[in-house]
């Protein structure tokens, strides 16, 4: 995902051009996490998925999906190319916007940044589609989400920016925001909820802690699957995913591991339960690891 800017502007935004069951949370006690924390930007991703993943880590909610990694669903809300736009403000700010690819316009986002790149604050405007459906085209809800320490007042571009309604929701009624929030991307907010066992998954198999279920896929599965397998998502690379296995502590029996460009793979026994972890690089954003961890049977 790119966005063009004007050459006088190219030195200074190169960096922008890039509850399943009710079972208790998924802790492994005896595991040690080391991981890597090497700069983001060694990554093979654009710099504005690198700016937008560095900005809401594995913060995850219910926006154009149900319990979605919130840097999936701002990409996701700004990846119509035909529909992108950008507006210069003061101190070398710029409003970045776009909407859901093949969307009418109902789900759309937007990003502030500063002259480095860096995300200071961005905006989902959504259905809040979740297990129920989504709100109708008329009553759309705002959410603002703001790096610590940046004064609230000075997100309201993005304010004015969800009032400029598309000119495919201004037939009949026309969209109304119905509801505003604000949260603030602190560390309590961008950390990984707790991952709760499907029933039947067994508590031995250590599970990636800055991982969330993928909700849309892990439902996908039919009962009887879900009870030795979990879908999960990172914002966190596929090597720091690996190290975390190669790295517990006491280690893994049996241990095979593979990295191989976008796709990386591990297998090993815990405690006499074995299985295994596929690592998949998302075909469309880069800067989300998809996996799945199965129980062998």
């Amino acid at each position: 995902m790119t966005f063009r800017f004007r050459p006088v502007h190219c030195a200074a935004l190169a960096l922008l051009l890039s509850t399943l069951g009710a079972a208790p949370c998924a802790l492994a006690a005896d595991a040690v996490l080391v991981l890597d924390t090497s700069p983001r930007e060694t990554r093979d991703a654009p710099a504005l998925d690198l700016a937008v993943t560095r900005f809401a880590g594995n913060a995850s909610g219910t926006y154009y999906w149900e319990d979605g990694l919130l840097a999936e669903q701002i990409l996701s809300g700004l990846q119509s190319r035909t529909n992108r736009a950008e507006q210069e403000l003061p101190d070398g700010q710029r409003l970045l916007s776009s909407r859901r690819q093949l969307s009418h316009g109902a789900e759309r986002a937007a990003v502030l940044v500063d002259g480095r790149g860096d995300v200071l604050a961005a905006a989902l405007v959504h259905r809040e589609c979740g297990k129920n459906g989504c709100q109708d085209d008329e009553h759309g809800l705002l959410s603002v989400f703001l790096r610590p320490g940046f004064d609230r007042a000075k997100a309201q571009p993005l304010v004015t920016w969800s009032q400029d309604v598309p000119e495919d929701l201004q037939t009949d009624g026309g969209e109304k925001i119905a509801k505003v929030e604000t949260i603030t991307l602190d560390a309590g907010n961008t950390t990984a909820r707790p991952i709760r066992l499907t029933k039947g998954f067994s508590p031995q198999v250590p599970l990636y802690p800055r991982a969330i279920v993928h909700r849309t896929a892990q439902d996908a599965l039919s009962n009887a699957k879900a009870r030795r397998v979990l879908r999960l998502q990172t914002t966190d690379s596929i090597e720091q995913v690996l190290a975390f296995y190669k790295q517990l502590t006491p280690p893994l029996q049996d241990a095979v591991s593979d990295l191989d460009g976008n796709t990386g793979f591990m297998a090993g026994k815990r405690k006499g339960v074995a299985f295994t972890v596929n690592l998949k690089q998302d075909k469309h954003f880069p800067t989300i690891t998809n996996m799945e961890v199965e129980i062998s049977e």
